[in-house]
């Protein structure tokens, strides 16, 4: 085991793009009724992730108001799932609708329940930390992943955003533990990994897509293989 790995007591977690994921049949549907647009699902999952990495490199950049974000994170994804560009203008508006009227993020894939509750039966406390528009408690219900976590931070809640270490200072408090005594697993190397790092816990890049390969963190690209990381 890893020396930095000793001691950990507590798992911290990104929720959109690592545990929770966007209802891509829902924004389907509503794309094939009102514009006639087919998209790919097989698609979606890798789109996601390249969506999420945009707008993490204009959060970095300090770039953009959260709807602009918002709006840069359908504009790059939807045409990776076949939206053409004659149509994108119209579709990012129909989804951009669709996310204010529902919380779209609510999907969870068949393995993280069970990983959730094996690393709570190994004693460790679990933990969110999101940038979110204070419906992260309710994503989560949707996903039937809320019992396995002692605690939720919301962005829109508690007024601080990642990469600001505050926000994981906050986490670490809640958790009763110390910096060096708590992992953070999330998707976006300069929004999760920079962030977590800054407030001396551990950072852990989920990369399904293995988009980060020179990333210099520990890097999954499933959820489960947290199960070996804190065997």
């Amino acid at each position: 085991m890893r020396s930095d790995l000793h001691g950990i007591k507590a798992i911290l977690f990104d929720a959109g793009g690592t545990l929770i994921h966007l209802d891509s049949s829902r924004i389907r549907d509503l794309l094939s009724l009102e514009l006639g647009i087919e998209m790919s699902l097989d698609r979606f999952p890798r789109a996601q992730s390249l969506a999420m990495a945009r707008v993490a490199e204009l959060v970095a950049e300090g770039a953009g108001s959260t709807e602009q974000l918002k709006r840069e994170f359908y504009t790059t994804l939807l045409p990776e799932t076949g939206v053409s560009k004659d149509k994108l203008s119209e579709a990012v508006d129909c989804a951009f609708r669709l996310a204010r009227e529902e919380m779209l993020w609510g999907q969870a894939e068949d393995a993280t329940a069970p990983v959730l509750n094996e690393l709570k039966e190994r004693g460790f406390i679990l933990g969110v930390v999101s940038n979110s528009d204070g419906r992260i408690e309710s994503a989560f219900e949707q996903a039937g992943l809320t019992s396995y976590f002692d605690f939720f931070i919301d962005s829109f809640i508690v007024g601080v955003e990642k990469p600001d270490p505050r926000i994981f200072r906050l986490a670490i408090e809640r958790a009763g533990v110390n910096a060096n005594e708590a992992a953070y697993v999330g998707d976006l190397y300069p929004v999760d990994v920079v962030g977590a790092r800054s407030a001396g816990l551990l950072p852990i890049l989920y990369d399904p897509f293995d988009l980060n390969g020179d990333a210099d963190c520990l890097r999954i690209r499933s959820i489960d293989e947290l199960l070996s990381i804190f065997g």
